[in-house]
């Protein structure tokens, strides 16, 4: 019998499943800690001798399931076994499994006593350096890393490949190990700039982060890192990463003459070329920088995927291609469901699925109190099976339900627990929040007994932090919406989810379900991973019941649309008549995209999605495209400029202006101080409503968006902005007292404003209105009167319109640190140079700042201590 037949054998029923699933069901049951359930009196003995032995065969294997049972029985011996000599065999499996960290944990946790490796005869020890050295992956002379198997060949394929796709569950290690080799780039002199792209601003600041903490192991204290998309960058003679949205890697390449040259590209969560409107985006900015430089190295990272080398069609014909995928597991996720005992509401169950349908019940556990609203059973189960750990998440599918649950567990935790003295750290969140967005603000009181809630809108300052004192366990539940499966890296213990949606109304992929999932369990700082299903049976809440393992299709979103050509062949032969109201969003942005090729290359023949389509429809995509291109006079680089903006209504917008009969100065926005700013973006709006698309339509909303924008873009911190909003609130209905205000909803609305009006839409069009307003002005010989500094796409993404806000929040700062230093300082103009050296001179901590900003600065100011860019003492 071969090895691989052996292994094959052993996971089977003929061999010792029957075992292997008995230890997983007790060790299941256990993962939750003493008291958690209510376990059978009757626990199992299991045969360690032999099951240690099958570890030692099935942790060789490449197969998933054989690593998974390997490592399930390793850590059921480490954990759970009362006997050392276990409890080493246990150790010495893991680093079969290049599973260091793990075993780093259970030192930790003193479940194995150091020097492991000292104690098992010197065959074993040859062994285990053998296996130790072929884990390391060198950083430089001093500094490396230990690996597990997956990193190790991700680690082996960078060397060589020139475009290559890394596939891996969350809690592979796979940004951990791209960042430190993409260091390595930088401190062997390989990469002069890379950018990095990731789908959210949230996940930008965190790998921003990051790079800017793991780059002192690679003496590359110097090495600027940045998320500021500013023109300057491309300039400079210094190396750099750029770490951007897909939107804000448009802007950037804008920004100059000719687009930046990168030498590496990173697209993070890259199964979103699928997404609706964004893929497509995030495809054209690709396409742009391979465009400005053939030679850039493309690096594609996507959570467990079914045919992640789809990603690599697009690679010059001449450039070295890699495939990674992983079969490494390094933390076991035990997939279970929750179920009211009939007729008891109180009393539940908690069951261990196989994934194939199988349930094994595991104990009961008693909620808090009758759970007489889906809220309150959330928060109930949550509470229960928390109460003995840090760690807990809870997934909802709205900003309200997260607010309202939170609330929940917090009123349920016994005020007997908690002395009179809160956490300074959770103390400071509450304090910091009380100014930075609202006193009545939800998190305001709740977060003083370590509960706390997370989503999208947030302000990044208080979201980070959330996230920081979640991690460290001083936050111990944390209710959340699918910022988790947008990018956001936060690991958890266990995870409650009860019919997980994805938007409003929508029903979660399994795919999504189980990149969720895959935050439960923290690589290096648990041994089990623990996904709570809820009411499971119900088929209104789980319609097509417990989601399978599946992995991520990966279909370009430009694909999808152009394989269902009938579709298109349609909307085409109507769009060069059709008002921006009848646009249809999800054709519009790959129509967009196919008429920015064809006008760029004369065909369509290379177009990626056109490739995969027979002739006969390619060409009558072609032929339908090709009048609306006759007569274009918009300039290429503006086409460009504007991914999933058409030609065709680019052109509408430029004749729009061609046939205004006023000044053109009167066309142009105004500065945001000025008086009649909110006027004129009123006027903009429409403009942009009746030529580019209806983003701001009804007319009804048009000054509530601008409004917005004003705001955001003059500097108004989102307290002030929920202020405002709250006022006018007033203004509109009669209260009987403040008690009727519907405060949280209010601040929500404000925030949720923020991000769909000032961040995206707002920036994304008057880009495009701006850039086509530059070429009328040239055309009527007045470029004297068109500002040379109307950056509005930045000034929106950020937030701000001075360079000194700019320079803070280039230097590393939040907006929130920026705006509140930006008061006390008078000059507009400030590099970054010169408001480092007003944070140095400390005058500051005289003001009266949220204690999180001062932390923030406090921070700052040591990192540039770090990097040599200010002096120590």
């Amino acid at each position: 019998m071969s090895l691989s037949q052996l292994q094959e054998w052993l996971v089977s029923d003929a061999g010792i499943k029957d075992k292997l699933d008995a230890l997983r069901i007790w060790s299941a049951g256990l993962s939750f800690g003493a008291s958690t359930l209510e376990l059978d009196e009757t626990q199992p003995t299991h045969d360690w001798q032999k099951l240690l032995f099958a570890a030692s065969i099935l942790a060789e294997s490449n197969e998933r399931s054989c690593q998974e049972y390997a490592l399930m029985i390793a850590q059921s011996a480490v954990c759970y076994s009362d006997e050392p000599i276990i409890k080493d065999a246990g150790g010495l499996i893991l680093s079969r499994l290049s599973n260091y960290r793990t075993i780093e944990l259970a030192k930790t946790k003193e479940l194995i006593v150091d020097q492991l490796s000292e104690r098992v005869g010197v065959i074993e020890q040859l062994l285990w350096t053998k296996r130790r050295l072929n884990s390391e992956i060198p950083i430089n002379s001093h500094h490396s890393l230990s690996g597990n198997r997956f990193q190790v060949n991700l680690w082996e394929e960078l060397a060589n490949a020139d475009w290559l796709s890394a596939t891996a569950p969350t809690a592979a290690g796979k940004t951990f190990i791209i960042l430190n080799w993409l260091l390595t780039q930088f401190s062997n002199s390989k990469c002069h700039s890379c950018v990095f792209v990731a789908p959210t601003r949230a996940l930008v600041s965190e790998i921003e982060k990051q790079l800017n903490d793991l780059k002192f192991d690679h003496d590359l204290e110097e090495l600027k890192v940045t998320s500021l998309p500013l023109k300057e960058l491309a300039e400079s003679e210094t190396p750099f990463i750029s770490v951007f949205t897909q939107e804000r890697l448009h802007i950037f390449l804008n920004a100059s003459k000719s687009p930046h040259k990168y030498d590496i590209a990173i697209i993070d969560e890259a199964q979103k070329v699928s997404d609706e409107r964004r893929g497509v985006i995030l495809q054209d900015a690709l396409e742009r920088v391979v465009r400005a430089n053939p030679d850039c190295r493309v690096v594609f990272l996507s959570p467990h995927s079914q045919n992640p080398e789809d990603l690599l069609q697009d690679a010059p014909s001449a450039a070295n291609r890699a495939v990674v995928p992983s079969t490494s597991s390094t933390v076991i996720q035990n997939l279970l469901v929750a179920e009211q005992v009939p007729r008891q509401t109180t009393q539940w169950t908690l069951s261990l699925s196989d994934g194939q349908g199988n349930l094994e019940k595991l104990g009961g556990f008693s909620l808090l109190d009758r759970p007489t609203t889906i809220r309150k059973k959330m928060a109930f189960i949550a509470l229960a099976l928390g109460k003995n750990s840090s760690g807990t998440l809870i997934y909802v599918n709205r900003a309200d339900d997260a607010e309202r649950i939170a609330a929940l567990i917090y009123e349920g935790l016994d005020s007997s627990e908690f002395s009179e003295v809160v956490d300074s750290e959770l103390a400071e969140l509450s304090e910091s929040c009380k100014k930075i967005i609202h006193p009545k603000y939800q998190l305001v009181p709740i977060v003083k007994r370590g509960v706390a809630f997370h989503y999208g809108n947030m302000p990044s300052i208080v979201r980070e932090e959330i996230e920081r004192l979640f991690t460290s366990g001083k936050i111990r539940y944390l209710v959340s919406t699918s910022t988790l499966i947008e990018g956001v890296n936060l690991a958890c213990k266990t995870i409650i989810v009860r019919g997980p949606k994805k938007g409003i109304g929508k029903e979660m992929s399994p795919q999504d379900f189980w990149n969720l999932a895959g935050r439960a369990g923290r690589w290096g700082a648990d041994f089990n991973g623990n996904i709570v299903c809820v009411d499971v049976s119900k088929t209104d809440v789980w319609p097509s019941g417990l989601p399978q393992k599946t992995a991520y299709p990966i279909k370009r979103e430009t694909d999808s649309v152009v394989q269902e050509y009938n579709e298109l062949f349609s909307y085409l032969e109507l769009r060069m008549e059709m008002k921006t109201a009848d646009l249809d969003p999800k054709l519009e942005h790959v129509a967009a995209y196919l008429m920015s090729w064809q006008y760029r290359e004369g065909s369509l023949k290379d177009a990626p999605p056109i490739k995969k389509i027979d002739l006969e429809s390619a060409n009558k995509i072609e032929q339908l495209i090709k009048p609306m291109l006759d007569g274009i006079t918009v300039l290429p680089e503006i086409i460009d400029a504007n991914p999933g903006i058409s030609i065709v209504a680019l052109q509408r917008l430029l004749n729009y202006f061609r046939e205004y009969l006023g000044e053109p100065e009167e066309l142009l926005p105004l500065l945001p101080e000025d008086d009649d700013s909110v006027d004129q973006f009123v006027f903009i709006f429409d403009v942009i409503n009746v030529t580019l698309a209806p983003v701001f339509a009804p007319d009804t909303r048009v000054l509530p968006c601008a409004l917005t924008t004003w705001d955001w873009m003059r500097g108004k911190t989102l307290g002030q902005m929920i202020l405002a909003r709250i006022k006018r609130e007033k203004n509109k209905k009669n209260y009987a007292s403040d008690n009727e205000i519907p405060y949280p909803k209010l601040i929500r609305h404000t925030m949720a404003s923020v991000e769909e009006i000032a961040r995206f839409y707002a920036p994304k069009y008057l880009g495009a209105y701006l850039s086509v307003l530059r070429q009328f002005f040239h055309e009527k010989e007045c470029d004297s009167l068109f500002p040379s500094d109307l950056s509005y796409d930045l000034f929106l993404e950020f937030g701000v319109s001075t360079k000194t806000l700019l320079s803070l929040i280039g230097l590393g700062l939040s907006r929130t640190s920026a705006l509140e230093l930006g008061d006390f300082y008078g000059r507009s103009d400030m590099s970054e140079n010169e408001v480092l050296l007003r944070l140095n001179a400390r005058e500051w901590e005289l003001h009266d700042l949220p204690p999180l900003v001062k932390r923030e600065i406090n921070k700052l100011i040591e990192t540039k201590i770090n990097e040599g860019k200010l002096p120590r003492g």
